[in-house]
């Protein structure tokens, strides 16, 4: 996502107030714009950002006239910022949310819901991208790579926190980018990676529901479209998918895991549902919160295994490396069950809804 600085801002405010930039530093509380500008980054998803700007703005009045005008101008030039447009009418629907707003009658949430219902996604030209894309690597000098390790989090080596099948995914993730001929890494082709590594949860998730490679894959070429010629060496990662590995690494160390897992990147996926990755997400599957729910739930089914065997091979302060070793082998063992178990749960749910549609109650 795109966002907005406080001379972005300023701009905006001295075109609706038709006054020059100095003038309008002058008429405008900059450290209020700061913080609400501040509260956007921490915010995930469009919509949400631009609920999140728009509350903030209007609450906190940083303009000395008209500033429920500036603050509507501000968030349909970070809309427009990120390539969608946001329908006003009717106004007095409009006009009848910054009321409740100003009164703190209407949260952010609300606002972002407001948003959301009026929000239109503008198609994406393969040469814009490519172009925005080109800009924002320039400017990016910690650009991502799985060849040189040069990017750090909290004081820890990114690659070394990912699991091997997560590392499957983003080798995979740039196989797929060069079969379209993107000379960059996306969300969507770290989607494509999650599927076409098939045997971790995320995979299992996203075959659950419907999503497959052939289908993202037309998706991706009618968003994007396709490249001008297949990059060479090490491909980047954008912007958004440098959030998602993120994203990931805090979901996994918020839930104790001792890697990135292929599951953590879906979360991340799926936390971005203005990237492309989430957008194809949405398109494809009914409900993205579903995904979002089922994918939790096995991850707590396996996270809750997980335990039960560290927890009877609890580590002593003496304990051996063969301890170590032998609990490690046992959530292997246990991983593997695990897998076979959702496997024949899959078999009998489709074997029950092959039933059904022959007209068979698999109950009787």
């Amino acid at each position: 996502m795109r966002y907005l600085g406080p001379y972005d801002v300023l701009a905006v405010a001295a075109r609706v107030l038709r006054c020059s930039s100095a003038d309008a530093v002058l008429r405008t509380d900059l450290n209020a714009v700061e913080r609400v500008l501040d509260s956007v980054r921490l915010t995930g998803g469009l919509a949400e950002s631009a609920g999140v700007m728009l509350a903030g703005l209007v609450r906190s009045r940083p303009f000395d006239a008209a500033n429920r005008v500036v603050a509507v101008a501000v968030v349909l030039q970070f809309v427009s910022l990120n390539r969608a447009e946001l329908q006003l009418e009717p106004v007095a629907d409009v006009d009848e949310l910054l009321d409740r707003i100003a009164s703190g009658e209407a949260s952010y949430r609300e606002a972002g819901a407001f948003i959301r219902s009026r929000l239109e996604h503008r198609p994406v030209k393969a040469e814009d991208l490519q172009e925005d894309l080109r800009l924002e690597l320039l400017l990016d000098e910690e650009t991502l790579t799985f060849d040189v390790e040069q990017e750090w989090w909290r004081g820890v080596r990114m690659y070394e926190q990912f699991s091997d099948p997560a590392r499957r995914v983003i080798v995979l993730a740039q196989e797929e980018a060069r079969g379209f001929d993107h000379a960059y890494v996306g969300t969507e082709h770290l989607l494509l990676g999650l599927i076409t590594e098939g045997e971790s949860i995320a995979a299992r998730v996203l075959n659950a529901v419907g999503i497959s490679a052939p289908a993202v894959k037309e998706l991706v070429v009618e968003i994007i479209g396709r490249g001008n010629s297949a990059a060479e060496g090490s491909i980047p990662f954008t912007p958004r998918a440098k959030s998602t590995f993120e994203y990931a690494w805090g979901e996994s160390k918020a839930r104790g895991a001792e890697q990135v897992r292929p599951e953590h990147l879906l979360l991340g996926v799926l936390n971005d549902r203005d990237g492309v990755g989430g957008q194809i997400i949405t398109k494809l599957a009914a409900d993205i919160d579903q995904v979002r729910r089922k994918l939790e739930q096995r991850m707590t089914y396996r996270e809750r295994s997980e335990s039960l065997v560290a927890g009877m091979l609890t580590e002593s302060a003496g304990a051996s490396w063969t301890t170590y070793g032998r609990r490690h082998h046992l959530i292997h063992e246990l991983n593997a069950l695990l897998d076979e178990n959702e496997r024949l749960h899959e078999q009998v749910a489709n074997l029950r809804d092959l039933l059904r549609r022959h007209e068979i109650d698999p109950d009787s």
